[in-house]
């Protein structure tokens, strides 16, 4: 399928699906590494849940992350559906695994319909504004708490009732395949299993969106100095307010 396809799909769908993105080798290594993680999280007695484990922001743990925050297709279709100078919001790793060995029971991170817009006051965003990246580390199936999304809803100007029993589609794809949607599609995560379901969600929007972390201050000036300039854009190196207008009079800065 075509860049423009995809961006076609994704605007009256609001969900559109990459096959093969990322090598299955890598893939592999990632959703390993992503376990590995998770059991030093649990030994550390991190606030996981026993439903989905989450690790934020996972290129903390491994440079290997950052190769599927920046792939060259996707940053096409990215630009498309905002602009050169878009940014990263937030990344999570979630395996969204019944693991008894957790104390804590709580449900939480996508468990119930909802949508990843903000609202300013009770007003919605519209869509259009920002849009959320499944890599595949795992194959979702039928049986592993596959994504559930309703099409289309991303058009409405309303949010989901989050306990409502509305008739989703699941996402199903193959270890490597990316999805990308509109984060105004109304969806959901599958109901946990004891089987792995490793998947990277990491959410992009226009450069004047906050991100959820300073992620200078969160990596050091030391291990962001040696990075990539696409994944320096994307961190927001370069588009950082200035301190004052002797410093520049633009935010954002062309490399």
């Amino acid at each position: 399928m075509s860049i423009s396809k995809h961006v076609d799909e994704i605007k009256k769908i609001g969900l559109t699906k990459i096959p093969n993105l990322i090598p299955h080798k890598k893939c592999e290594y990632l959703k390993n590494v992503s376990l590995s993680i998770i059991d030093k999280l649990k030994k550390s007695k991190n606030n996981l849940s026993s439903h989905n484990q989450v690790i934020n922001s996972p290129f903390r743990y491994n440079r290997g992350f950052y190769k599927l925050l920046y792939n060259k297709k996707l940053d096409l279709i990215l630009k498309k559906l905002l602009d050169e100078d878009y940014v990263l919001i937030n990344s999570n790793v979630i395996n969204r695994k019944l693991d008894l060995s957790i104390k804590r029971k709580v449900r939480e991170i996508g468990d119930t319909w909802h949508t990843d817009s903000p609202k300013i006051g009770k007003r919605k965003l519209q869509n259009g504004i920002r849009y959320i990246v499944v890599i595949l580390l795992d194959q979702f199936q039928e049986n592993n708490s596959s994504t559930l999304y309703i099409p289309k809803s991303h058009l409405k100007n309303s949010n989901p009732d989050r306990y409502k029993n509305y008739q989703g589609k699941k996402i199903l794809g193959k270890a490597g395949d990316a999805i990308i949607f509109d984060s105004n599609l109304w969806h959901k995560g599958g109901e946990s299993t004891k089987k792995n379901r490793v998947s990277l969600f990491s959410l992009y929007g226009p450069w004047w969106i906050k991100p959820y972390f300073n992620y200078e201050k969160m990596l050091g000036k030391k291990n962001t100095k040696s990075l990539a300039k696409n994944i320096k854009k994307i961190l927001h190196l370069y588009s950082s307010p200035p301190k004052n207008i002797e410093e520049r009079l633009n935010t954002v800065i062309k490399p």
